[in-house]
């Protein structure tokens, strides 16, 4: 839980920072220390009130494309969802196909930094390629990731460029290892119980 929690707040925090230009001068999210502290407090506590997870979503973006960048666009977003706490049987109507338009838009301004991947460098593109493509395979923000990190650090190995192997990389790798193999071991333990 805590490895998909970390990848999905990051991944969302610099795609929400990147659709709203709001990254310092060495390109990462202003202030990501004080909104991962945010983020995790939420989630622990929604777990104590027996809640889904209160953390950071991607569909964030839409609002930070249109101008909101401040905490009064979560506190005025807030409010307006407090009438729905009493009209929620209304909304079970509209079907999760009506939110499709939403989720195409931000993926639309997720793609930005795309363009910002040196495609000519194939030891930086195709770990990039690889995390993009799995992401919607594997319904995974986690597994694309991981697997764009796994595989960005055998190319590294193999074409020995060692430098640009950090510790806190083969951290990230030790702990993706393990993740997938525990995954595959609570499969695999479904599959025979």
């Amino acid at each position: 839980m805590l490895f998909t929690d970390m990848f999905d707040s990051l991944s969302t925090f610099v795609g929400v920072a990147e659709a709203g230009d709001m990254l310092d001068d060495s390109g990462e999210p202003r202030n990501i220390k004080q909104s991962l502290i945010v983020d995790a407090f939420s989630t622990a506590i929604s777990g104590l009130f027996g809640t889904s997870s209160g953390t950071s979503y991607i569909e964030s973006a839409a609002g930070v494309e249109e101008g909101g960048r401040t905490g009064l666009t979560a506190i005025v977003t807030g409010l307006l969802f407090i009438p729905f706490m009493f009209l929620s049987p209304l909304l079970q109507i509209v079907p999760g196909v009506a939110t499709s338009c939403a989720l195409v838009l931000v993926g639309t301004f997720m793609m930005k930094p795309v363009t910002k991947i040196n495609w000519v460098k194939l030891d930086d593109a195709i770990p990039a390629f690889l995390a993009m493509i799995l992401i919607p395979l594997t319904y995974s923000i986690t597994q694309g990731i991981i697997w764009g990190f796994l595989s960005w650090t055998f190319i590294k190995l193999v074409t020995r460029k060692f430098d640009e192997i950090t510790p806190a990389l083969i951290v990230i790798d030790i702990f993706a290892v393990i993740f997938l193999m525990d995954n595959e071991f609570i499969v695999l333990m479904k599959a025979l119980f």
